[in-house]
Formats: structure tokens, C-alpha cells, sequence
């Protein structure tokens, strides 16, 4: 559920739902379809969230790719661990594990509050339950902290936890419960961290002389009506409560703290506050899923700020120098099958295929020409829209070294090149359009085996979800949903493309039937059916190249995103939409998808044109230090 459909779609759906049905409704949704064989690829594939490697981290000897992890605030049952583990965290809480379950009141949303109510004490992870759910979290390559509850036998929960588990929480404050702790994780070499509610008296800490390794803040906080909060009335007393800390205990021990982190911005105040590390849990429900993305990005921000311009690289060494020949060959290549397609229509090899000339063949029916014309505009409208958004995505995204922009070029063109062989099965192998595909595939293998470079972030990201982000998502999804519209317009085509090969639409525009088609000349219709494999393959391509930037690509101050998915879209609905006008096919039901491809593209770009388009903020380097780390 990426932010684009969590905040415009599911989110007022769950709203409206009890929060325990909410909930277990999602969690059980995404615990499910991590579990399937290819879950976790379509997890990664929506949310692109892992985090940049550079933000990794080392305390007690144990690697964190991010400063950012899960709370055990939402699934305290570790249903979904699987699925939430790719959203972009650094390491995962769960707990608190007791002996066994004990039933409890469900728990409610306090919307006025951004808060989640649940009673105290919680439920509690049964030790059986807990067993196999973090056996399952040890397999997903993130380190993994048990918070244990103060009644139970520890020598058996420690033991049995500690193969699954880097480190282990108290949410115990007496002495000889601590003590025993210790020597216990101590025996199985796994550090001990102290649990501490938000709203906790500082003062009424225990010596930590006694082996304990850090402090962990819990983000809740006593509710006026009994039991706890978690969300945003825990931040202003997490942030005390880490302070306090931090002056007592000076840097030497490691603090996690969670609390009403529903914001970038509130992850690095916990920073700066002196948390080395901190936990997410209500703001998933209030700001979205993309809330762990969205802090990295922050933190990447402030990592590289002060770093030094990278020394200038050989272009030719580079990806982008080769991906960007490729944009410029199809966009060549697309020009010259334009001005072709709205001239001859048809090429010298076309006529030597068939053993007719341009004359005969409108002797066959007085508008197959324009049949053809209106497939051949089509397709290369839909090749320049192709060649514009390599050449927008290599200058300006691959150059920077943006992975998300490689991506998107390699798995278009990788579709695009494998649609050449769509058509083959008519006996119709068009030289010069084998020769170009041969020639650009060499640029696409020479950009594969080519170095990226690095990533440096030029523009601040925002801290907090404003009117335009709001905004910006609802045409995020339209733009999603054009992309895939695309992709099923591909599809269908291709697959007519090499079966039928016509649609009724076709049949009636030409006043014919496939049948008199056929009989007219036997290599007629495997030549129109070229034309349409090919048209299928491009949408397919194109598909590929405007999905995945608006699944990945979308940061404010893209300016160079918004002008590029304008201008490349704008031209391949204007070449379709002109030659249906042009040539008289004007059938609604063939047009539509046409209309409603161009009305998502204009809408979602106006829609995301304020938060895309946003004047570039400054370089972090002459920005004010947020936060700072540990």
C-alpha cells in the first residue's frame, strides 16, 4: 500500500472501520502476500524503499542499514514482518513477549489526536506464538530486538529467543529482574537494553552500571482516560525523556526512542535530541507507508550534505552517455518512421515483401492505406514518446546517479527489444527494422555493463506532508494508473497483434472483412500484423518507462520529471489522436482508451505540477544541521 493508494484510496476506507478490523485486515493483507512466491519482488517493485547503503550504522557491533525501525506499536502480533521489513527499516521491534496471551480490550484510533488508544497492559506475543514469527524476521536480513515483559521466566524466554534475535529489551526497572537479565543475555552474548515508557521520570532510573548496553524509549504515554497512547501526544515527552538521557548518560549508550513520529522532521528532532536510533509505528497509520522513505531521504540529505563534489567521471565509462544514444536513436529512428508513415506509408522492402506497389494496394481497399498510416503514426509517436524519456531519464536522472532512472530505461527497453520477436510468426522479418533493433541493442548492453556513479541528493526533501504532497499523490496514482493502462493497451494489442491481427473497429473503418483481406494477397496480413506486434511491443515499452518513474521517481523539485513525462506523453497522444482525425477513424469505442490514456497523463500532471515543479532548495552543505549522528 504505497502512499499514492494508501492516503487517497485505503486510508479514509480503514478510517471508517473499527481499528482492530482496519488492522488485522491490512496486516493479514500484507503478511499473506509477502508469503507468496513472488510477494516480496511485488513489494519491492511498488515501493523501490530500500535504503541507501550509506545511511548504514554500527553500535554494539551489530550492522543497521538505517537509523529507521520498526516499533512493535502496530503488529504487535508480527503478522506482517515479512512485508514491512522491505519498507525501507533498518531494524525491527516486536514484542512485548510474555508466558501467554492475556485478552484485553480492543484497541481504538483517537483521530483528534493522531493517536492509537490500547489498554494497559497490552496483550502481550505469547513465548509459542513469538517462536516462529522471529525464526521468519531472522530470515529477512535486518537486526531484530525482542522486548520481553517483566513476568516472565527469562532464563527460558532469552534462551529460547536468542538464535532469532540481535538484542533483547527489558520492559522491567527492578534491580534484581535487571540483574538477572544480564547474566542471562550475557551467556548467550546478546546485549540488554532497558525498556522505558515516554512519560517516565528520569530520575527514577537505576544505576546502569550492572551490564546493561542501551536504553529503549517506548513511544506511549498514560491515556487521561486509563490505559496508553501511542502517537503524536508521546513526542513532546519522548524528546524530553531522550534528552534527560543523553545529559545523564553521556554518548556511551546506545538510545532507541520512538513517539509521535509521524514526520520526517520528528525522526530527526529524536535525532538531535540524541537518539542514535529511532522507531515508527503510529505515524505508518496517520502519514502512510512511505513514512521510513520518506525519514531516509531526510537522513541521506543530512549525510551528504557536507560531502565534496565527486571528481568528473569519463563520460563513456558512464551509463548515462550510453543509455542516453539509446533515447537518441529512438528518437531519431521514431522521427524518420513519422515522416515516412505521413507520406509513402509504406517502404521500398514492404512493396519487395508483398510483390505490389503503393497503387495496388489501394486497389485492394480504398482505405488500407490509411489503415496502415494510422498504425504506423501511432507506433512512432509511441517511439518518440520511448526515445524522449531515455534521453529526460539519462541526462537528469541517470547522470545523477538516480538507480531508480536506470531501472526504469533497462526494463522498458529490455521489453521493447524482446517484442521483436512478436511478429515472426507471420514470416515477415523486416531487414531494416531488425538491423536498427541489432544496432540499439548494442547501446542498451554497452549502458548495462557501465558504471551508475554515485547519488548525491541536490535538493532539501520536504520534513512534513503538506497541501501539495496531498495533492501530488492523487496524481501520482493517475499517473500510476496511465502507466498501466499503457501496459494493458500493450498487451492486448500485441496479443491481437499475433492472433486475429484486426478488430471490429478495424473491419468497419475499412468496410471489409479479414476473410476478403486474406484472399486478397496472402502476405497482406502478416505484414499489417508487423505493424501491430511492433505498435503492441512499443506500448508495452512505453508502458514500462512512464510506470516506473511515477511508481519511483516522484521527489519535489523534479522539475525535469514533470517537463519530460509532458512532453514525451504530449507527443505520442498528439501523433494517435492526429492521424485518427487525419485519416477519419473515428470510432468512439477504438478512441476512448485514447481519451482516457490522455485525460489521467494531464490530470495527474497538473495535480503533481506544485510539488514536482517546486523552486530547488539550497544544497544541504548551506543548510542548518537537523540532526546529527551518534
Amino acid at each position: 500500500m504505497p502512499d499514492w493508494f494508501y492516503r487517497t484510496v485505503t486510508q479514509p476506507l480503514f478510517f471508517r472501520l473499527p481499528a482492530e478490523t482496519a488492522r488485522d485486515f491490512a496486516l493479514g493483507f500484507l503478511g499473506r502476500l509477502a508469503r507468496l512466491p513472488f510477494g516480496p519482488a511485488a513489494i519491492d517493485f511498488l515501493g523501490h524503499m530500500r535504503a541507501d547503503p550509506r545511511l548504514r550504522h554500527t553500535f554494539l557491533g551489530i550492522d543497521f542499514p538505517t537509523a529507521t525501525g520498526l516499533g512493535p506499536g502496530l503488529d504487535g502480533e508480527a503478522r506482517a514482518l515479512p512485508a514491512l521489513a522491505r519498507f525501507g527499516f533498518g531494524f525491527i521491534e516486536v514484542g512485548p513477549i510474555s508466558q501467554a496471551a492475556v485478552k484485553t480490550t480492543p484497541i481504538r484510533r483517537v483521530e483528534a489526536e493522531e493517536a492509537i488508544w490500547s489498554p494497559d497492559p497490552g496483550p502481550g506475543l505469547p513465548l509459542a506464538a513469538a517462536l516462529p514469527r522471529l525464526e521468519e524476521a531472522s530470515r529477512l536480513g535486518l537486526p531484530v530486538i525482542a522486548r520481553i515483559s517483566a513476568d516472565v521466566d527469562l532464563g527460558v524466554v532469552i534462551r529460547e529467543l536468542a538464535p532469532y534475535v540481535q538484542l533483547f529489551a527489558l520492559d522491567s526497572l527492578d534491580p534484581a529482574r535487571i540483574r538477572e537479565a544480564v547474566d542471562i543475555a550475557e551467556a548467550v552474548s546478546r546485549p540488554l537494553l532497558l525498556c522505558l515508557p515516554a512519560d517516565s521520570d528520569p530520575s527514577t532510573l537505576p544505576s546502569l552500571d550492572t551490564g546493561v548496553k542501551g536504553l529503549l524509549v517506548d513511544g506511549s504515554v498514560a491515556a487521561p482516560e486509563g490505559g496508553r497512547w501511542t502517537g503524536l501526544p508521546a513526542r513532546g515527552p519522548a524528546l524530553s525523556l531522550v534528552r534527560a538521557l543523553r545529559a545523564r548518560f553521556g554518548s556511551a549508550l546506545l538510545v532507541i526512542a520512538s513517539g509521535g513520529i509521524h514526520e520526517p522532521e520528528d525522526a530527526l528532532a529524536m535525532r538531535a535530541a540524541g537518539a542514535n536510533l529511532v522507531e515508527v509505528d503510529s505515524g505508518l497509520v496517520y502519514s502512510g507507508p512511505g513514512l521510513p522513505k520518506r525519514i531516509n531521504d531526510a537522513l541521506l540529505f543530512e549525510a551528504t550534505r557536507a560531502l565534496p563534489e565527486p571528481p568528473p567521471e569519463r563520460a563513456p565509462e558512464m551509463t548515462w552517455f550510453w543509455t542516453a544514444a539509446l533515447g537518441g536513436g529512438m528518437l531519431f529512428g521514431a522521427l524518420l518512421a513519422l515522416a515516412i508513415a505521413l507520406t509513402r506509408v509504406v517502404l521500398p522492402y514492404d512493396e519487395a515483401f508483398l510483390g505490389m506497389f503503393v497503387h495496388e494496394l489501394h486497389a485492394i481497399n480504398p482505405r488500407l492505406l490509411d489503415f496502415m498510416a494510422h498504425d504506423r503514426v501511432s507506433l512512432a509517436g509511441t517511439m518518440v514518446a520511448i526515445g524522449a524519456m531515455y534521453l529526460g531519464l539519462s541526462l537528469y536522472g541517470v547522470r545523477r546517479g538516480l538507480h531508480w532512472a536506470q531501472k526504469s530505461i533497462f526494463l522498458s527497453a529490455s521489453t521493447g527489444f524482446a517484442s521483436f520477436f512478436l511478429f515472426l510468426g507471420f514470416g515477415y522479418l523486416d531487414a531494416f527494422h531488425a538491423f536498427v533493433t541489432a544496432v540499439l541493442l548494442q547501446l542498451l548492453l554497452m549502458g548495462v555493463h557501465s558504471r551508475l556513479g554515485t547519488y548525491t541528493p541536490a535538493v532539501a526533501p520536504p520534513l512534513r506532508g503538506d497541501r501539495a504532497w496531498r495533492r501530488a499523490l492523487w496524481g501520482q496514482l493517475l499517473l500510476v494508473i496511465h502507466g498501466a493502462g499503457l501496459l494493458g493497451a500493450g498487451l492486448t494489442i500485441s496479443t491481437v497483434g499475433v492472433t486475429d491481427v484486426f478488430v471490429t473497429q478495424d473491419l468497419e473503418f475499412m468496410q471489409t472483412t479479414a476473410e476478403a483481406l486474406t484472399s486478397a494477397h496472402a502476405r497482406l496480413v502478416p505484414l499489417v500484423a508487423h505493424d501491430r506486434a511492433t505498435l503492441g511491443g512499443m506500448l508495452l515499452a512505453s508502458g514500462w518507462v512512464f510506470l516506473a518513474p511515477a511508481l519511483w521517481g516522484f521527489r519535489n523539485g523534479s522539475r525535469w520529471l514533470w517537463w519530460t513525462t509532458l512532453l514525451a506523453g504530449g507527443s505520442a497522444y498528439a501523433a494517435a489522436l492526429g492521424i485518427h482525425f487525419s485519416v477519419g477513424y473515428m470510432s468512439l469505442v477504438h478512441l476512448a482508451p485514447v481519451f482516457l490514456g490522455l485525460a489521467a497523463l494531464l490530470l495527474g500532471l497538473a495535480l503533481a505540477r506544485e510539488f514536482l515543479c517546486a523552486p530547488g532548495a539550497s544544497r544541504g552543505r548551506d543548510r542548518k544541521v537537523l540532526s546529527k549522528p551518534l
